[in-house]
């Protein structure tokens, strides 16, 4: 029962979620992911920076490299 309330509390607060590591820059960070959604969502991205994203990294970027992605600094900033 309690492991059942532990998984339901992280999907509506994000911050008792284990942290992930950015793929781009190996920060530590809470995925923003939750019931309301995800950062990802918030940011405007291009489907040609979406399908970029998508072959470089295997898993969730950090909300502040997903904002220099989107504001075509990725060149310089990422990996």
């Amino acid at each position: 029962m309690r492991k059942t309330l532990r998984k339901l509390a992280v999907l509506v607060s994000p911050s008792l979620r284990e942290p992930d590591a950015c793929e781009a820059c190996g920060q530590s960070f809470a995925c923003g992911a939750a019931v309301a959604g995800c950062w990802c969502g918030e940011i405007k991205l291009s489907e040609e920076q979406r399908a970029e994203l998508r072959a470089r990294y295997q898993g969730c970027l950090c909300r502040a490299c997903l904002e220099r992605f989107a504001a075509g600094e990725e060149k310089t900033r990422m990996k």
